[in-house]
């Protein structure tokens, strides 16, 4: 008993001294705080995650926080310096990085946070002087959610004046920049975080900025390149417009545009002010029109676009050296550069139809895409019509635009589409008629060998018509071989189940409508159940039937007429039974010609198809929705005369 006493206590004091397992810290690396990452088309980024942690875990994870929840865990891969990737964050801000380090029982042994990660739209600036911090006052942007990035260290920050700047001009100018403001009106609009990073550089030509001094604008890239980014926005050309020939400016400019896209691995949009502008004392009109005439032809308006217009923002919107932008500048150039690129980069622009396009349409027409977007063309003949192949047309502000494979760039515009519709030759319409009786042939009335014969018919009749080189033989033959298939079908027998198959016929009718009443003379009772044509009856009463369901539950239309005939007999249609028609997945159209009924059974129309729409009789309209929507049918908008 004493051995077993001094055990418990020996074990109670073990576990009162036992040290707590408390995490330890997680580094994370990258991404910076105030981060921002490009989102894509899908609205969505993802977002790498570098972290160190040197103790013992099972594994590391992280994920994104937001506001109202989170990502799922992303593993990240390594030991002791980690790196993953959180896939599909979706774009807004601010969020934060969780990242744990979890050992083999589950527990947390590590963990850090990242604060402030954005997703959202983050851009490039270039050019001279008027593009960095040369400003004749501070600005800074009223949102949180705009940042700037340093290219020099790789941190960012608040996107306040003067800008962080690869090329220098940060504090050494100590300046102001339209960036400030550009970002909180982009951020107003789109409702996302904004970055920027800045690469100007005061007083350079742009044969400087594409030859050696072109380190600093790579220096930029290469910082901002882990987040990715939307657009360079270059203001540039006051020091070229007096003297650079338009050509050799074109040519070192489109140098320049290259060399970037390099380097970024891809085809990032441009967008090029408008400027010529370089003192008061300098106004030599026809050189600063032809300057900025050169600059719009570098431009084709889907990854190249026209900028703003700075030129006429003088007076007080300049500095007191006349050359830099005011206060007042700065916020009219951040505005204008606003105006530009929600047009250019976030405005859906419209495809629309030639209005003397016939015999079809183009499914893309009335859509809208942005400026840059590949779409792709579809053409749908109206019935009778094909799409010649090749003949697609779209034409802008500037002339037709090249396809390739039927594909081309939206442009920052509205388009027009066109495209020829050829009518088909006569004997097309005859084996479209012939495909579309065949098609109305109800298969569970015949034995399967000759259903699918017929069906294979049918298929290659439809080659036949999708085919528009198809000859007359070719249609021809494939009339006569649905038409062999048709003679070829052989009846079910008939057997007293309750209606499921067809009763015996002295006159079994024509496929597609096979048998509409039982043999003449054949006297049928209260309580049976006949079938004519898909639709099963219930007797009721002598002269009157109710209807009990389809015949085959995968007829996607059903109509009820006003009486049928039984035997030597006309029974009026009075009522539809309980569910009837339920669980008729594919039914989407049901006509009721009958003004006599009066009562449809409870779930009658229940788990029909959802598109399913009603036609009735125009003086029986308020009367059957009622009895529909106790029967299961609740979208009154589809029940109509």
């Amino acid at each position: 008993m004493l051995v077993a006493l001094s055990s418990f206590f020996m074990m109670m004091i073990v576990m009162c001294i036992a040290p707590k397992v408390e995490a330890a810290g997680v580094d994370i690396n990258f991404p910076a705080e105030r981060a921002i990452f490009q989102r894509g088309d899908n609205n969505t980024a993802d977002i790498t995650v570098k972290a160190t942690f040197y103790g013992n875990a099972d594994k590391v994870q992280a994920r994104v926080r937001y506001a109202d929840g989170e990502t799922e865990w992303a593993e990240l891969s390594g030991s002791g310096n980690y790196e993953g990737v959180i896939y599909d964050v979706e774009a807004g801000g601010w969020y934060t990085i969780e990242v744990q380090a979890v050992d083999g029982n589950g527990n947390v042994v590590g963990d850090g946070y990242r604060q402030k990660i954005g997703v959202g739209e983050v851009f490039i600036t270039g050019g001279q002087s008027n593009s960095a911090n040369f400003g004749g006052g501070k600005t800074t942007a009223s949102h949180d959610e705009v940042s700037a990035l340093n290219g020099n260290n790789g941190a960012w920050q608040h996107c306040a004046d003067s800008q962080p700047c690869t090329s220098g001009f940060n504090t050494g100018n100590g300046g102001g920049s339209p960036w400030p403001t550009l970002g909180d009106k982009l951020y107003e609009k789109l409702g996302v975080p904004i970055g920027f990073v800045c690469t100007g550089q005061g007083s350079a030509k742009v044969s400087e900025l594409a030859g050696n001094l072109y380190g600093n604008t790579k220096k930029g890239i290469d910082a901002v390149k882990p987040y990715g980014c939307r657009a360079f926005l270059l203001h540039q050309g006051e020091a070229d417009a007096p003297g650079t020939p338009n050509d050799s400016y074109r040519a070192d400019l489109l140098r320049l545009i290259q060399q970037t896209r390099n380097d970024f691995g891809y085809d990032i949009n441009w967008i090029i002010a408008q400027v010529s502008y370089a003192w008061s004392g300098y106004n030599d009109t026809a050189k600063m029109n032809a300057h900025k005439a050169t600059q719009r032809s570098v431009c084709n308006n889907y990854n190249i676009f026209v900028g703003p217009d700075t030129d006429d923002l003088q007076g007080d919107y300049r500095h007191t050296d006349n050359l830099h932008f005011s206060v007042k500048g700065l916020i009219e150039h951040g505005n204008r550069w606003a105006n530009v690129i929600i047009d250019k980069l976030f405005t859906g622009h419209t495809l629309n139809a030639d209005e003397w396009m016939e015999g079809g349409t183009v499914e893309q027409c009335g859509n809208t895409f942005n400026g840059g977007s590949v779409v792709t063309l579809s053409a749908v003949p109206d019935k009778g019509y094909y799409f010649v192949p090749g003949s697609f047309k779209v034409t802008g502000s500037e002339g037709e635009i090249p396809l390739e494979n039927d594909s081309f760039i939206m442009r920052s515009e509205d388009l027009t589409v066109s495209a020829e519709f050829a009518r088909l030759p006569e004997y097309f319409f005859t084996l479209d008629a012939k495909i579309t009786e065949a098609e109305s042939v109800d298969g569970n009335y015949y034995e399967d060998a000759g259903v699918q014969a017929l069906n294979s018919a049918i298929e290659a009749a439809k080659a036949v018509f999708a085919d528009v080189n198809s000859d007359e033989t070719a249609a021809n033959n494939a009339i006569a071989a649905i038409e062999d298939a048709i003679k070829g079908l052989v009846m079910k027998p008939f057997t007293d189940n309750g209606g499921q198959n067809p009763p015996a016929d002295n006159n079994p009718g024509t496929p597609g409508n096979p048998g509409t009443s039982v043999t003449p003379g054949t006297t049928v009772n209260v309580g049976d159940i006949v079938a004519v044509g898909n639709v099963k009856y219930k007797v009721t009463a002598a002269g009157s039937v109710s209807v009990a369901g389809l015949v085959n539950k995968n007829k996607t239309s059903v109509v009820i007429p006003k009486a049928v005939n039984i035997g030597n007999a006309t029974y009026k249609v009075i009522a539809i039974e309980k569910k009837a028609f339920t669980g008729a997945k594919k039914l989407k159209k049901i006509t009721i010609k009958s003004t006599t009924i009066k009562k449809i059974g409870k779930n009658a129309f229940s788990k029909i198809n959802a598109k399913a729409k009603f036609k009735v009789p125009a003086k029986k309209l308020a009367a059957y929705k009622k009895l529909i929507k106790k029967a299961g049918f609740k979208k009154m908008s589809a029940i109509k005369k």
